[in-house]
């Protein structure tokens, strides 16, 4: 799954996702609900708990797909 798919998933939007640098917080509809949502859902994906680093550093669509990567 790309980043941008995941994102738009957890906004529950048809929204175009820019790609890079874009932090999630300037995203329409985001808010930090939608930041639970989106660390459950990579939970899910890569199969582990994410660290609460790993959480710290989820600011933009970039650190959402270098989490991707990894799996």
């Amino acid at each position: 799954m790309q980043a941008n798919e995941l994102i738009a998933e957890v906004l529950r939007s048809s929204i175009s996702i820019p790609h890079g640098d874009t932090p999630l917080a300037e995203l329409e509809g985001w808010d930090s609900l939608k930041g639970v949502r989106l660390v459950l859902r990579l939970e899910e994906i890569i199969g582990r708990e994410l660290s609460e680093d790993d959480i710290e550093r989820l600011r933009s669509v970039h650190d959402v797909e270098r989490l991707l990567k990894v799996t």
